[in-house]
């Protein structure tokens, strides 16, 4: 799935009342924006892991790399303001976003009395849009690296 197709579905939803906007199609707009975020950061796995498109790359296992990365883990991974202050600035923005995203996410999916304004639902599109080409443009060494931080748990011995 390409972020960049969920940023414009998002758009598309937050701009598809004239006047007063539905908050169904606000809150559908938020949460598209997020999982643009969220495809990007599952992209990010899985072509850092198995291989991007064209690479001589088994889709069962790219696939499953795609799949497994888990929204609680992601957003705990991307807390972590000490490992996270190991990467670069890009990502750290991406990450610190990405945990503000899903929160204001599960606030327009599951809290029927929170509203939202045009305006802050435009602003999280444009500023998801933003994170996803941090991510995308940050050093291939760094991407790799915030893709096993988000995929895979650490084991204690």
């Amino acid at each position: 799935m390409d972020p960049f197709d969920l940023v414009q579905t998002a758009r598309v939803l937050a701009c598809l009342d004239q006047g007063r906007p539905r908050q169904v199609n606000l809150k559908r707009a938020l949460s598209t924006a997020y999982y643009a975020m969220f495809h990007a950061l599952c992209l990010n796995c899985a072509n850092s892991f198995i291989g991007t498109e064209g690479a001589d790359r088994s889709e069962n296992a790219w696939n499953q790399v795609y799949r497994s990365v888990d929204h609680a883990f992601a957003k705990k991974q991307c807390k972590n303001q000490e490992a996270m202050a190991s990467f670069p600035e890009g990502i750290k923005r991406f990450a610190n976003y990405f945990v503000n995203l899903q929160d204001m996410r599960h606030q327009a999916d599951y809290d029927p009395t929170r509203s939202f304004d045009r305006q802050e639902v435009i602003n999280a599109i444009d500023h998801s849009e933003g994170m996803i080409n941090n991510l995308l443009d940050s050093d291939l060494r760094m991407r790799k690296a915030f893709a096993a931080w988000i995929a895979v748990r650490y084991r204690y011995r």
